[in-house]
């Protein structure tokens, strides 16, 4: 009898330890495909259709990478539009830990913002010197534009704000673009990166690196609004039929929590990507 019971527990404890080493497994790796010149970033992905998308399951998006010896390439595509959440007012920030980790110590939020025609002229002016005034008419013919904002989000360091637009080497770069039901983000980062406040991974082609992405909720902002009663931007969801620049309008405006008083759901997940080596 001591003899099968000892047999018994030998047993549990042999499916415990092999269900216990299971579940530390290795993460699947996803692949990097190589390009031999720089994509354009538009938001579309016609430069991807020869590639296999990735899907993630529980945010109903497809995602692949691709990357060269100087940038890696991001597509990322929202299929379902209640996963966006508050993406407008939190825009998306993506992780990058080359020890193979989630650690948040080094990400970089992407987000678009909306601003009047007068504060696009101003922007332009910074970067390029003083416009005509019929530049100026011209631009004003538009009374909103939407720029590209990249900020450098890192532990215990400043963050700093970038536009995409600015026309710099050495800047991550991306664009949104919605084809009927879908919304598309297309980014490319430098893999290179020299100082904490750089954009840039940190890393080199044929190397490993733990990439994460996160979005939604509520930013500073927004909870600082909540908190005394006024309502929150970007807490309403994409209306059927309604066009993404539409949405991103009404969304990033102060408009619907003191209706609903909702709260946006925040997603994120983790991925290992191996990246290409020159070809």
């Amino acid at each position: 009898m001591k003899k099968k019971s000892f047999f018994k527990i030998f047993l549990l404890f042999f499916f415990m330890l092999a269900f216990s080493l299971q579940g530390f497994s290795k993460t699947e790796v996803i692949t990097s495909n190589w390009v031999t010149s720089p994509l354009t970033i538009d938001g579309f992905n016609e430069d991807w259709e020869n590639d296999a998308l990735n899907f993630e399951k529980k945010v109903d998006v497809d995602f692949a990478f691709r990357n060269d010896a100087e940038n890696l390439y991001i597509l990322f595509i929202f299929k379902d539009p209640k996963y966006l959440s508050s993406i407008n007012a939190t825009g998306m920030t993506i992780w990058f830990d080359t020890e193979g980790k989630k650690k948040k110590n080094y990400g970089l939020m992407f987000i678009k913002k909306q601003v009047s025609a007068d504060a696009f002229i101003s922007i332009l002016e910074k970067q390029k010197g003083t416009l005509s005034e019929v530049e100026k008419n011209n631009i004003r013919a538009n009374p909103q534009y939407f720029l590209h904002n990249i900020k450098v989000v890192s532990k215990g360091g400043k963050s700093v704000s970038q536009q995409a637009d600015s026309g710099d080497e050495d800047i991550a770069i991306f664009r949104t673009m919605q084809q009927e039901k879908t919304v598309m983000y297309e980014f490319a980062v430098p893999l290179k990166r020299m100082t904490e406040q750089d954009h840039g991974i940190g890393t080199e082609p044929g190397k490993i690196v733990k990439v994460g992405f996160e979005w939604g909720g509520l930013t500073d902002e927004m909870k600082k609004a909540r908190a005394e009663g006024h309502s929150v931007p970007g807490t309403e969801p994409m209306r059927k039929g309604e066009s993404a620049d539409s949405w991103a309008t009404r969304a990033t405006g102060f408009e619907e929590d003191s209706r609903t008083g909702r709260t946006p759901l925040q997603y994120s997940f983790w991925v290992d990507v191996q990246l290409a080596k020159s070809q």
